[in-house]
């Protein structure tokens, strides 16, 4: 059996999509997301965290994108809404790494 290895198929196993949080943005937002949002390792960057397999030890070990772009979803969540949240969230989905150093784990 022959499988043809395309860009397409590479773009699709590539994309990371935070599907826990996708699942919350489409019901309203209550205090449990925004407590969720305000700790870097259970907001959207840290669902993409354990989607990588990787520990977050400093905020500085992510790109200045990633903390950027991580506030703003904190933000919009605490002003419960949901249409920038998820505007934010498909950012973070699309950013190639939220990592600043990605040659060394976090963890050594």
């Amino acid at each position: 059996m022959r499988i043809f290895y395309t860009q397409k198929l590479e773009n699709i196993l590539e994309k990371i999509e935070l599907s826990d949080w996708r699942q919350r943005l489409r019901e309203p937002l209550t205090c449990t997301e925004q407590s969720l949002s305000d700790n870097w390792k259970f907001c959207a960057l840290g669902e993409r965290m354990r989607k990588e397999g990787r520990n977050l030890e400093k905020v500085k070990d992510l790109t200045p994108d990633a903390i950027k772009l991580g506030f703003s979803f904190a933000t919009a969540v605490k002003r419960r809404d949901s249409t920038a949240a998820l505007e934010i969230l498909e950012q973070i989905e699309k950013l190639p790494s939220i990592w600043r150093n990605q040659n060394y784990p976090i963890s050594a």
